[in-house]
């Protein structure tokens, strides 16, 4: 078994549960010092120049600055009033619920109109070292007073909250619905600050106002064609943002507001003409997502029993369907799973223009069936997601299509876009299709496995570390010790089968008929006959990524388990080599700024109108 873990990836975990939520004021203002929480040096100050008697309590403390800032408000009365309304809300919390979120509520309205202001005031950035303070204190607040309501309601968008002593209204609404953010689909929410980011390279937030949470997908009731590829368990990005009327509105009758943010499509919140940013996280979502107990031998799972792996099997989206993108489908490698991407993809969809213009799909499949039949599935389970997304072939964005592989992955997106003629069926056997004694459900399967032609989805593609020339590990003992512990499909053994009866060659000589994954990684494999005959077509621009780990001289070079030999395309458009092993070479920084180069690229070239499919 050693002998293929050089090829896979094991599963890690990419969050895990704080013992304590993360709190911006916590070292500010001492929230976990067992002598109780304080007041910052800013409220302090402000406490000694307002008159404040020392000694007091934080309850008199907030009395007194309540008086001091209705006789004479300022910012500073403002900033003190929010904090020490935090600090006590905090305190009466176990007590008295109901307080406490009243309290929560007062201090991100003193904090609010602290950078918010008066019509007659310019409003104030959030994140400028003068008010930033005070934003968290906002932010701190929000949090706090939504934990509450959902520990004790269910909220769904467009209901109202009513404060439980002064009564006080809250509406809950989502302002701008988008794809990912619409009320029908919103489920269970969670805080972003609850969980710690584990093995991904960059945490990627910005700061603002508000509290990144994420939203648990729910399926709709109406449910589309489109849901089968949606995984289970999505969690999308969010910030809510709590606003609060000026005085004219609330004497019309305008409620304090609640709202859900999209941080992929909202930028801020517009205040008076000012556009406020919000504060954001997009990786712990897609950790939370990730760190599923049911994914961690999925790699493993897919591997050994492609069997029983083919109900897993299919493109994946963790982003809803959009006309407006081009697709990019990420292919995993041997003894692997889309989990792979997650570096690659936590980066790519950081970037704004990205993010805009592209949606990131993932095909899993089983790694250990042979490669032929692993690339049919891979061209029906194309060819259905178009017809489900684009019932009347309409959509342009389909035919822009950007295949990303690594190893095994990579020699599956080369050959989503040649043509096999007869080529393949040649290589494993001299015996025509028509002449086979077979039933017409094996003759149908033969012709789906080894005769095809380009896909002309496909616009793009980037190979990363991929054998076009074969694998060492690919070996004799690992294709045997693959053939007796892999259990296929029972459609896949029976062509197996069929070829291998009808090839008179000794055991270890049939190297051309395909069993398992690993016999197609074999040097004089007939996939691999295929591909060193084949190259990509004109209309189809290939980007090669080459990994090496050791070697003294090129001739020696290698990843660890593909060379660089057999990595290397004389015929690529452009090729990377990068430092790298070959389990690491698609995380590595410049593996991914390339892919990023590329989609840039990409786009660039598709509104010049490079491409026209006929």
């Amino acid at each position: 078994m050693t002998a293929f873990g050089h090829f896979g990836c094991s599963t890690v975990q990419f969050v895990t549960l704080r013992e304590k939520p993360r709190n911006p004021l916590a070292e500010r203002l001492r929230l976990w010092d067992p002598a109780g929480p304080r007041p910052s040096e800013q409220t302090k100050n402000y406490l000694v120049a307002s008159g404040a008697l020392p000694g007091q309590d934080i309850g008199a403390l907030l009395r007194h600055t309540r008086q001091a800032h209705c006789i004479n408000p300022t910012c500073e009365s403002m900033h003190a009033a929010a904090e020490l309304s935090y600090l006590v809300a905090r305190e009466t919390e176990s007590a008295d619920a109901g307080l406490a979120e009243e309290l929560y509520l007062d201090a991100a309205q003193y904090a609010w109109r602290y950078l918010v202001g008066s019509n007659d005031q310019p409003v104030k950035d959030p994140n400028a070292a003068g008010h930033r303070q005070t934003t968290d204190v906002y932010n701190s607040s929000v949090e706090g007073l939504m934990r509450l309501v959902k520990a004790e309601q269910s909220v769904e968008p467009g209901s109202r909250l009513l404060m439980p002593l002064t009564r006080r209204n809250i509406h809950f609404e989502v302002p701008h619905q988008s794809l990912w953010i619409h009320p029908e689909q919103m489920g269970e929410i969670e805080f972003v600050s609850d969980y710690e980011l584990n093995n991904l390279r960059h945490h990627h937030v910005t700061r603002g106002i508000g509290v990144p949470i994420m939203i648990h997908r729910q399926r709709p009731a109406d449910i589309s064609s489109l849901e089968v590829y949606y995984a289970e368990g999505l969690r999308f990005p969010a910030t809510a943002v709590l606003s609060f009327p000026t005085t004219q509105e609330q004497h019309v009758g305008e409620s304090i507001r609640l709202q859900i943010f999209d941080p992929r499509q909202s930028d801020g919140v517009v205040v008076r003409d000012t556009l406020l940013p919000i504060e954001t996280d997009l990786s712990i979502p897609l950790a939370r997502f990730l760190t599923n107990p049911d994914l961690e031998l999925l790699d493993t799972f897919a591997f050994l029993r492609p069997d029983k792996a083919q109900s897993l099997q299919g493109l994946y989206m963790v982003q809803p369907w959009d006309p407006d993108r081009i697709p990019v489908l990420m292919v995993h490698g041997l003894w692997s799973s889309p989990m792979t991407w997650m570096e690659m993809f936590n980066e790519l969809q950081s970037d704004p223009v990205l993010r805009d213009n592209f949606q990131f799909w993932f095909y899993m499949y089983p790694t250990g069936e042979p490669l032929t039949f692993a690339l049919a599935d891979l061209r029906d389970d194309v060819d259905e997601l178009r017809r489900r997304c684009d019932p009347h072939g309409r959509n342009r964005k389909l035919d822009q299509m950007v295949l990303v592989g690594h190893s095994m992955g990579g020699l599956l997106s080369y050959l989503m876009t040649v043509d096999s003629d007869d080529m393949l069926w040649n290589s494993v056997s001299k015996v025509p299709v028509a002449h086979l004694q077979a039933d017409a459900g094996t003759h149908r399967e033969i012709q789906r496995v080894f005769f095809f032609e380009s896909d002309p989805s496909v616009d793009r593609i980037v190979s990363i570390a991929s054998p076009f020339r074969g694998s060492r590990y690919a070996n004799r003992f690992t294709r045997w010790l693959g053939r007796t512990i892999v259990s296929l499909p029972a459609t896949t053994l029976n062509v197996t089968k069929l070829i291998t009866s009808l090839n008179s060659r000794q055991t270890w000589e049939k190297v051309f008929t395909p069993t398992t994954s690993l016999d197609s990684l074999a040097k004089h494999s007939a996939v691999l006959n295929l591909v060193s005959q084949t190259t990509t077509p004109d209309s189809v621009v290939h980007h090669n990524i080459v990994g090496v780990s050791r070697g003294v001289s090129r001739k020696w070079w290698t990843d660890g388990v593909v060379t660089y030999r057999s990595a290397h395309r004389d015929d690529a458009d452009s090729e990377l080599t990068i430092s790298a092993s070959h389990s690491q070479v698609h995380r590595h920084p410049l593996a991914i700024d390339e892919v990023r180069r590329v989609l840039r690229e990409h786009l660039k070239q598709v509104r010049r109108g490079r491409k026209v499919h006929l």
